[in-house]
């Protein structure tokens, strides 16, 4: 039996399916590979989806030093993609983790109703996870002052990830090369001050997020960052549908951990229900029983 065409594939996906463009954003000083479990979900739907690689935010393989952009200018190409999608797309949707949800919400309060939904990946609005030290609130003094200058942040185990076998195959790759799909080995200070300075925004302007739905994911157990992170979204947005999902068996980089499935289930779901209008009973506009306080 001979394979089907790709043009006849196309042709049975649903046109409001192929109508909604979904933008990929990893976390910081990372790559597209973050999510590909999920994009691989998304495209086998049918739906366009747009990983992005953002000059000063992404890890570049092809430089000696990753050189940190201003957040805006990160914002600037994220809202420069969103605008030429709705020139062929009826809805776009922004999916980000760690950083990247930051960056989407981000590049929601600047493009306002170009936005239509967002999907939120262990977002991290506050560095309170459990393995986050007690000297965490020393980095303003590496951010702003001449002190950081030379300091650097070491990616260290367990690397956002709960699954052992997936946190060895991470620990070969950060031997023998810069990156791997849990992220750069080494995130300079230039990176987490504009990321630092992100956060600070978002915050500040959580409010102004016009699409309509979004879905937070995170897991119970994030070494980063804790449930609070979902408090924070639940009390700030202004957003028609809010829904949050806590996992139970994953760390920071659910993505890639051993919630994956499940969270490209997630996001596979949320896109279908806005690709179609279709209104889902459990979105709830509060915070769900279960958040930790803020």
């Amino acid at each position: 039996m001979s394979a089907r065409d790709p043009d006849d594939l196309l042709s049975m996906v649903h046109p409001a399916v192929r109508r909604t463009a979904i933008v990929l954003l990893h976390g910081l000083c990372s790559t597209p590979d973050e999510l590909l479990t999920v994009q691989s979900a998304l495209r086998s739907s049918g739906y366009p989806v747009h990983p992005m690689a953002i000059g000063g935010y992404s890890f570049d393989a092809s430089a000696p030093l990753q050189h940190a952009l201003p957040y805006e200018r990160w914002i600037d190409a994220i809202e420069a993609r969103v605008k030429a999608l709705r020139t062929a797309h009826d809805r776009v949707m922004l999916v980000g983790i760690s950083a990247g949800s930051s960056l989407a919400l981000g590049a929601a309060i600047r493009c306002g109703s170009g936005v239509d939904a967002l999907v939120l990946m262990s977002t991290t609005l506050r560095f309170d996870g459990w393995a986050v030290p007690r000297t965490q609130v020393l980095l303003p003094l590496a951010f702003y002052t001449p002190l950081g200058r030379f300091w650097q942040y070491r990616e260290r185990a367990p690397y956002g990830v709960k699954n052992e076998r997936v946190r060895a195959w991470i620990e070969r790759e950060l031997r023998h090369r810069k990156v791997s799909s849990a992220g750069s080995a080494v995130i300079g200070v230039g990176h987490l001050r504009e990321h630092d300075r992100l956060i600070r925004h978002v915050k500040r302007n959580l409010h102004r997020v016009q699409c309509g739905s979004v879905l937070a994911l995170h897991a119970r157990e994030d070494e980063v960052a804790s449930l609070g992170n979902l408090d924070i979204l639940a009390r700030g947005l202004r957003c028609r549908e809010f829904r949050s999902v806590v996992l139970h068996d994953s760390y920071h980089m659910i993505s890639i951990d051993n919630d994956r499935q499940q969270v490209a289930r997630e996001t596979l779901a949320f896109a279908d229900a806005l690709a179609h209008g279709i209104a889902t009973p459990d979105i709830q506009r509060a915070s769900s029983p279960h958040h930790a306080p803020a």
